[in-house]
């Protein structure tokens, strides 16, 4: 029965069926997961800078700060 387990098929077996799943859980896993939420902050950043841009070109042409639109994340405190 020892035999059995120390084949190099028994071996090649239970690294193929081990590895690939450890790789996937310390390597893809996180690295895929801490790009999308990137992504999204990318994309906050963005949308906070396109609303400051029409803002100060709403100022330019006159409008009151009261009557000026608000970016949602200036109440946030992200950037």
């Amino acid at each position: 029965m020892s035999f059995i387990t120390k084949s190099p098929v028994v071996l090649g077996l239970l690294a193929g069926l081990s590895v690939p799943p450890i790789i996937t859980k310390v390597v893809l896993v996180p690295s895929l997961i801490q790009s999308k939420y990137d992504e999204i902050d990318s994309i906050k950043h963005d949308l906070d800078y396109i609303g400051w841009h029409v803002r100060n070109m709403e100022e330019v042409k006159g409008y009151k700060e009261d009557d000026i639109y608000v970016p949602v994340s200036y109440f946030q405190g992200r950037y």
